[in-house]
């Protein structure tokens, strides 16, 4: 069933304004990137934050745009696709500005190496969209776009305090932790694609609630898994990211068994801003 349409002169509660904005995915990045630099004792320079933050951006309002303009107008079911489409020009021009920032910062302060890692991550990027897009075939029936889409949201965190770790850094220990991170934000973005399943219908976009329905059901299991994998990890690692991970997987395992009492703008800000446990650890 399709969502209700909302007044065109309703104004949105502040709590939903990062989501519509698109600023929500750059904070996570950012708040995952200093734990990771805080975690391995790696000293990176705040320009990389802020190409971070720039880059996420970019996509995530590229990747906004892109649903609205494949959705009629009459078909937009969420508050941020209607919220796109009403400012898509005031939008556009701040994508080119944040993108044209981007990659003035890049090619001015970022290193060689990270501007490589960089470009392998941006290609499985492109692999993403061609999955969105339909230009895959088999490739989108093998791999949900939305694990692809956490597992490399997860990997752009990483690869900036990678690239300025000391030589002595144990690939394993670092590596582990993103492979755990990126899990639990594909499991964010399964539960956006349930939660705004129409949105991906009237996009034409096939999503892991179109057409993997019968896995839904599982997705609770999946969740507690990763809750007492990540912990039992943090524990024996003594290691602040897979606790940071433990906590938002138990945070989306609680949204997901109160889902019904809350309303689906609600559900969709929490996908992300339960994602922000690093935060917990500027405290300690």
């Amino acid at each position: 069933m399709k969502a209700s349409r909302q007044p065109a002169d309703r104004i949105a509660p502040p709590w939903l304004w990062p989501n519509l904005l698109g600023l929500d995915a750059p904070a996570v990045a950012v708040c995952w990137q200093w734990i990771f630099t805080r975690s391995f004792g790696i000293n990176l320079p705040s320009v990389i934050y802020l190409v971070l933050a720039l880059s996420a951006w970019t996509i995530y309002l590229a990747d906004r745009l892109l649903d609205v303009f494949r959705s009629a107008p009459n078909e937009l079911a969420t508050e941020r696709h209607r919220f796109t489409r009403k400012h898509s020009g005031k939008l556009i021009v701040l994508l080119i500005l944040a993108a044209t920032l981007d990659l003035t910062l890049i090619i001015r302060f970022v290193p060689k190496i990270l501007a490589i890692t960089g470009c392998v991550t941006a290609a499985l990027l492109g692999i993403y969209y061609l999955i969105r897009l339909g230009f895959t075939g088999k490739i989108g029936t093998l791999i949900p776009r939305e694990v692809l889409c956490g597992m490399l949201f997860a990997l752009g965190s990483a690869i900036g305090p990678h690239a300025f770790a000391p030589e002595s850094l144990n690939e394993f220990d670092y590596f582990l932790p993103v492979v755990f991170f990126g899990l639990v934000c594909s499991a964010s973005c399964i539960l956006i694609s349930i939660w705004e399943c129409d949105a991906d219908i009237a996009s034409n976009d096939p999503s892991f609630a179109s057409s993997r329905s019968r896995l839904i059901p599982h997705i609770s299991t999946v969740l507690s898994g990763l809750v007492f994998i990540s912990a039992a990890l943090a524990f024996f690692e003594s290691s602040q990211i897979l606790l940071a991970t433990a906590l938002s997987a138990l945070a989306l395992r609680i949204t997901l068994h109160f889902e019904q009492q809350l309303s689906r703008p609600l559900l969709r800000a929490l996908a992300d801003a339960l994602l922000l446990t690093p935060l917990v650890f500027l405290l300690f």
